[in-house]
């Protein structure tokens, strides 16, 4: 049976499920609204100079990409669901800060849901806030047809419901559809754009004898690059586990598992929270009235092509891949559900010794997955600067469209496994 049989085969495997079916119908859909409202645009802006501005600036491509083409429209979604991130890292931040947000957390299913009740208010706020940066920004460089106060109050109203929007579309996708929300969208938005930005790269370049080369560079670097995260993604540390019982004999009986450690635990998030944040130093320096003496040096330094900026955007990457994963995964949960359930590491002692152990291993293992997912992101960026090429190619993006495509797929073969299908992976 060959390969497009096989992937066949699965797919209609996929279909026979009706929940199944029915979610990623449902997920598609909202997909479907999201792209929608990326097109309909706030009055009262001039268009045309916004989207050649966009083209020509780094930071406002940038911040075009993570709204899937709707900043360059200043459509109802221009704000997209950045303003929601900003919230959920603010409240996973104060959550180590504040021991009783820490605490609301663990309270289960209704602190979770206190919390994420908490996140929607600050991101109205955050919006709120951003809108009316946009709006400034957008008047102090003429682009507001006509400026005044009815333009800001229409303009931050209409962007701020955007972000509810999407972030309510986010929340029903995780709910019912299929994979996290929030993530599905950041990848909507980034694919939207790919298209766009490789035929423009294209029709830039036409005629010019380095156009093959750069396509099968690309190439070559796009297959590397997707084959190590896919690797990562995939990858685990086994912890091996033996678990002592009694057979119904009364003989001892025991039983070998492993605990599964993945290499990049954290996913895609801390490359997501990492683009966010240095979203911010750009925003500001650029915001930064001409008359400033440093103005134009820190402009510089946080262009997403300076040295600076690039390490101080791997080192980002490496906290939050430390702080998500923290979150994610507690060595001293683990050894004491282990320890209650009659299961040991062999040459290691239950309890405390234990935890100190799984705490090691994931420490190591995490460095190792943190270090990959920053030297990915910038990889591309270096190594285009470095031959003077157009980059279209960025390693943000296909790490996040790499890591949520394997997230869903993973999400969809446990369904298609408990209705005893066998899935993609």
């Amino acid at each position: 049976m060959s390969l497009i049989e096989k992937f066949n085969m699965k797919l209609r495997g996929v279909f026979k499920v009706p929940e199944l079916r029915n979610r990623i119908i449902f997920t598609l859909l909202m997909f479907l609204v999201a792209r929608v409202g990326t097109y309909i645009p706030a009055p009262g802006v001039d268009i045309d100079r916004l989207e050649q501005m966009t083209r020509q600036s780094d930071l406002l491509g940038y911040i075009n990409m993570f709204s899937g083409g709707a900043f360059k429209r200043v459509s109802i979604f221009a704000l997209g669901i950045v303003p929601y991130i900003n919230a959920s890292i603010v409240f996973s931040l104060l959550a180590v800060i504040i021991p009783k947000i820490e605490e609301i957390q663990k309270e289960g299913e209704s602190g979770r849901d206190k919390i994420t009740q908490w996140t929607r208010y600050l991101t109205i706020v955050i919006a709120v806030i951003q809108g009316l940066g946009v709006c400034t920004w957008l008047e102090s460089v003429g682009l507001v047809l006509m400026p005044g106060t009815a333009f800001f109050l229409t303009t931050i109203t209409t962007l701020t419901a955007g972000t509810v929007f999407l972030m309510w579309v986010g929340e029903q996708i995780s709910i019912k559809g299929i994979g996290n929300g929030v993530s599905l969208l950041i990848f909507l938005n980034v694919i939207s754009g790919a298209p766009t930005a490789v035929i423009q790269t294209i029709q830039d370049m036409k005629g010019s004898k380095f156009l093959i080369p750069v396509l099968a560079l690309v190439g070559v670097a796009a297959v590397l690059t997707i084959a190590g995260i896919v690797v990562f993604q995939l990858g685990q540390r086994k912890i091996p586990v033996h678990y002592v019982g009694r057979g119904f004999t009364g003989n001892s009986a025991g039983q070998n598992s492993y605990i599964p450690l993945k290499l990049n635990s954290s996913g895609v998030m801390p490359v997501i929270f990492a683009s966010v944040v240095m979203m911010v130093p750009s925003l500001i320096a650029n915001a930064l009235p001409s008359t400033f003496k440093y103005k134009v040096l820190l402009s510089r330094i946080f262009n997403d092509q300076h040295p600076v900026y690039l390490i101080l955007y791997a080192v980002v990457i490496i906290f939050f891949s430390f702080f998500y994963t923290s979150i994610m995964f507690d060595p001293e949960k683990v050894a004491e559900n282990l320890k209650q359930g009659g299961g040991t590491i062999p040459s290691i002692r239950p309890g405390a010794d234990t935890a100190k152990y799984l705490e090691d291993v994931v420490t190591r293992i995490t460095w190792g997955g943190a270090i990959f997912l920053a030297l990915i992101a910038i990889a591309p960026m270096v190594l285009f600067k470095a031959f003077g090429l157009p980059m279209f190619f960025g390693g943000t993006g296909i790490i996040i469209v790499v890591g949520v495509a394997l997230d869903t797929v993973q999400q969809i073969d446990a369904h298609l496994v408990m209705r005893e299908y066998k899935g993609f992976l």
